[in-house]
């Protein structure tokens, strides 16, 4: 109800600012524009309008993932690229908050820049280097397939998502995820867990559907989280920015590990994509 009554008490020129991002008003103008009879008599008009510009405008807001507390605490490693990264395009650059950069190409059937290192169709693949020792890591992914949803069912689509880990030309690790129903998946969220590894560092990765304030789990995941047991010691924001948080006890090779599996779980190019 205190919605709606905002709504309705938008000034007169609200149609020039239908594009703009609405998520709340001078509640002391709203009392005073509540005797304007143009506003009163337009007030289903305008909250239809207004609803429909904030569905599609998200209210200037981005769902954040949920995380545990003491992941949530720590600051955030944003990731940033050379190019328009929502959608991400082709290929491009990266920086992970000064400590990490890399450059990655996406659907590389046809790429060469790795030359030794071949792609599927599909395939995404990336280096990430680590600024202060420049100690590298190539990625080689593809995978994950196709899937039909049909009313709340997902059918197919069940490839795991592969990427192998290579630094030094020798494979040294592997990133694995996949759906965690076999055959069919009933409900929204395409929910899918893993692991990773490089060398004997290992966490396991699930996709995290629900976020700070819904009611219910959304379909596309909103980030990644990596957890050793069930402790996550790490999270991922995917959804509308790249952002890694992990917790600060964490050794080197861990950290390390970390930062490649969100790169992984971020850039992943989807034959559906």
């Amino acid at each position: 109800m205190t919605l709606f009554i905002q709504l309705i008490t938008i000034p007169q020129n609200m149609a020039t600012r239908l594009t703009e991002p609405v998520c709340r008003t001078n509640s002391t103008q709203a009392q005073n524009n509540e005797s304007d009879p143009d506003i009163t008599m337009k007030k289903t008009t305008t909250a239809l309008l207004l609803l429909t510009a904030m569905s599609l405008t998200g209210c200037g807001t981005v769902a954040i993932m949920n995380k545990s507390d003491a992941v949530k605490a720590q600051p955030e490693m944003m990731v940033k690229t050379d190019g328009d990264f929502w959608g991400l395009g082709k290929e491009g650059t990266f920086d992970m908050a000064g400590q990490y950069h890399g450059q990655y190409t996406r659907s590389a059937s046809n790429s060469t820049w790795f030359n030794t290192l071949s792609f599927k169709d599909g395939a995404m693949g990336a280096t990430i280097t680590r600024n202060d020792n420049n100690e590298t890591w190539r990625l080689v992914c593809s995978g994950g397939g196709v899937s039909v949803n049909y009313m709340g069912v997902s059918l197919g689509g069940n490839d795991p998502y592969v990427c192998d880990i290579h630094q030094n030309d020798k494979k040294v690790g592997e990133y694995r995820i996949e759906p965690q129903n076999n055959m069919i998946n009933i409900g929204l969220a395409q929910s899918e867990n893993g692991s990773v590894r490089i060398g004997s560092t290992h966490f396991n990765i699930e996709t995290v559907h629900t976020g700070e304030g819904m009611i219910m789990p959304v379909e596309k995941a909103l980030g990644y989280s990596f957890k050793r047991g069930n402790q996550e010691v790490g999270a991922a924001q995917t959804n509308g920015m790249i952002t890694l948080q992990m917790l600060p006890d964490l050794s080197d090779n861990e950290k390390d590990l970390l930062a490649v599996a969100t790169i992984a779980s971020a850039l992943s190019w989807r034959p559906e994509e």
